[in-house]
């Protein structure tokens, strides 16, 4: 049960919105396109909250002080970006960001900034930097990060931030995708506001698809060869292709589910393409998109299941379009990153909260976005794309995205439905029978 006198109205608000949607997408069954929140169950009791206003006592005269506060000084914040948003490096992009944190202290000259590049992951990442520091030595943390998605929600729940409703409304504007709105929320309170995005796509060369978003027997017929990471831990691929179709992660009591007759058509996908020639065994030693890519970039492959990202930073070479999908209607996994708060001190989370609205301003973001070789945030983003297939394109793919599942919450969804991808890729089952194989999977779990 949430206590009213710790909920802000704008969590309360969120909360009964996501609720509304909730019910809205369970009447609407399968027709809905919300397909995350029909693949996750999901109750919430919401507080009443009766906001009381403020009263001054009429007979009360308000004056201002004799002497006004002195501005602050030389006030100096510390950022954490990951590698490959150094503002420091050789290309447009870090040219663009570096004038952005530039024109802040111009602005603000009693200000200085501190930029600091931490690894993304792996000995001495970011949140592991983060959660020691914060432990042992509060003096070194930084005032604003900017952390993925996931380490975002870690930081969150471990209390490494600062919500930022109480400093920014930002977050409740129109000019934000809905996954990446999602992106900078963590169980209804706003920790950070959306930078940069990512999302699945199918990458090509050599062909050309008849849509933007292409059937399987569009890219059966079109492409020779298609790459991804089959021995991928977190399945993402065929996790967004068995979303697609309505697929199911929990039961309605909040168990771990998988939809027998929707994985059996994912399924079906594979062995088809199996049986083509799109697809191969091989496939089954690629454990991760890395290796997928390099696997498509020293092959005769045709296609790739990828991140846009790839083409954005290829595109000289390389064509985008939507997933296929197994559904009537579009859909794709997204991830991103967030500037985040961590300043306690009132003068510094006061500055960092203005920089941070400084880094996420439409026109820069627009500007930014365009050369970055990431999706933008904003769909006023957009319109920097000069070429109107590609504006298409990505306007297709964020417009559908969803931000991709917590890997903790489906971590025994993953266990099954990887065993069965590589059962039907190697030729030793059949769809339905693994299908059925990785349901029973999770009642062995529990």
């Amino acid at each position: 049960m949430l206590n009213p006198k710790n909920v802000s109205f704008k969590q309360v608000y969120r909360l009964i919105i996501a609720g509304l949607i909730f019910a809205f997408v369970s009447l609407a069954g399968c027709q809905g396109l919300n397909y995350i929140d029909q693949a996750f169950a999901e109750t919430k009791t919401l507080a009443n909250v009766t906001p009381t206003p403020a009263q001054l006592d009429p007979e009360i005269t308000l004056t201002p002080q004799a002497t006004a506060t002195p501005a602050p000084e030389n006030i100096r914040l510390v950022l954490w970006v990951p590698p490959q948003f150094n503002p420091n490096e050789d290309s447009e992009a870090s040219r663009l960001l570096a004038e952005q944190l530039k024109s802040f202290t111009v602005q603000n000259p009693e200000v200085s900034l501190d930029v600091r590049v931490k690894a993304a992951s792996g000995a001495g990442s970011m949140l592991d930097t983060l959660d020691f520091a914060s432990q042992v030595a509060a003096d070194a943390l930084p005032d604003l990060v900017l952390l993925a998605r996931g380490d975002l929600e870690a930081a969150a729940l471990k209390g490494l931030l600062q919500p930022i409703e109480e400093v920014s409304s930002k977050i409740d504007e129109s000019d934000w995708y809905g996954f990446a709105q999602s992106m900078g929320i963590v169980q209804g309170t706003a920790y950070g506001l959306p930078f940069a995005a990512d999302a699945l796509g199918l990458v090509y060369r050599n062909t050309a698809l008849p849509d933007v978003q292409p059937s399987w027997a569009q890219v059966n017929a079109q492409v020779n060869q298609l790459v991804f990471p089959a021995a991928d831990q977190t399945v993402l691929a065929t996790l967004a292709i068995y979303l697609s179709a309505g697929g199911a992660l929990q039961d309605p009591q909040g168990q771990a589910f998988i939809d027998v007759d929707t994985l059996t058509q994912t399924l079906q996908i594979y062995q088809t393409g199996l049986n083509s020639g799109l697809f191969s065994a091989a496939l089954l030693e690629l454990q991760s998109d890395d290796q997928a890519w390099e696997t498509f970039q020293n092959s005769t492959a045709e296609g790739i299941i990828t991140w846009a990202s790839r083409q954005l930073q290829n595109s000289a070479d390389l064509k985008l379009a939507q997933l296929p999908v197994l559904g009537e209607s579009s859909f794709t996994l997204a991830k991103g990153w967030a500037w985040c708060l961590v300043a306690q001190d009132p003068v510094e989370k006061e500055y960092a909260s203005l920089l941070m609205e400084h880094l996420v301003e439409p026109e820069f973001l627009k500007n930014w976005a365009s050369v970055s070789g990431y999706l933008p945030v904003r769909p006023s983003s957009i319109t920097a794309w000069e070429n109107p297939l590609a504006q298409d394109t990505l306007a297709s793919i964020l417009n559908t995205a969803q931000l991709r599942p917590n890997p903790d919450q489906i971590s025994a969804f993953n266990n099954g439905i990887r065993t069965a991808v590589q059962e039907v890729l190697s030729g030793q089952s059949q769809p339905e029978d693994s299908a059925q194989k990785a349901a029973q999977s999770l009642e062995v779990v529990e």
